[in-house]
């Protein structure tokens, strides 16, 4: 095989670089080659004795494109397959015994926070507390003791004690000003479910009662 030496500057390099891409050559001498063939051959109808290596290096940058293509997908696959493989049954379950153990946590530490809220807290939020109410009380003396050292008003009668939030007491009083009739049944239109149920237990102690003079009801105290 004889071999042949062509000096080109850099710019007609890139230029043959470029035909032979867009010819679908890969090998720039197989492209040199058959320009040389085929610009020394006599002229002949388009198709006819066309060279077989222009035919089969566009197939060839296809099929090289598929192969490349297909091994990254198995190397993809054979990853997976290695994570899947590798990590036991037993890991899987304890992951999610583990996310299960941390949402019982939470779950706990959620319970914990409303144990621990105070007693005037859950006052504030319910506006009185009877306390023939409170069953599960341990030390009911510990718990309105703590509740009137916080500003809670205490009322002791026969039956119980009874704590009153002081903004909910302060609005009971001024309710009891707006009521100028001595009838129970019509005074309960202008109090709450809460109100009322107050109002009956101080009523019913002595503890409230109606002034005819300023026709409204008052506390025993004032």
């Amino acid at each position: 095989m004889r071999n042949i030496v062509i000096k080109l500057t850099d710019e007609e390099y890139r230029k043959i670089e470029e035909d032979a891409r867009s010819q679908g050559f890969v090998l720039l001498s197989d492209y040199i080659k058959f320009r040389l063939l085929t610009n020394s051959s006599p002229q002949r109808s388009p198709g006819e004795g066309q060279n077989v290596q222009e035919l089969i290096n566009p197939l060839t940058v296809e099929l090289l494109n598929v192969k490349r293509k297909l091994g990254e997908l198995a190397e993809k696959v054979e990853a997976l397959e290695s994570v899947v493989t590798t990590k036991p049954s037993g890991a899987l379950q304890q992951e999610r015994q583990d996310i299960r153990r941390d949402e019982r946590k939470e779950e706990r530490r959620v319970t914990q926070q409303e144990q621990r809220k105070g007693a005037i807290d859950y006052l504030r939020e319910q506006g009185v507390i009877f306390e023939s109410k409170l069953t599960n009380l341990k030390n009911p003396d510990a718990f309105f003791e703590k509740l009137e050292s916080q500003g809670a008003k205490i009322f002791w009668i026969a039956e119980e004690r009874i704590a009153v939030d002081p903004t909910f007491f302060q609005n009971f009083v001024n309710r009891l000003a707006q009521i100028h009739t001595s009838d129970d049944a019509e005074a309960q239109k202008y109090l709450s479910k809460q109100e009322h149920e107050l109002f009956v237990k101080l009523r019913k102690s002595g503890s409230i009662y109606f002034d005819n003079e300023s026709k409204h009801w008052k506390l025993v105290t004032d």
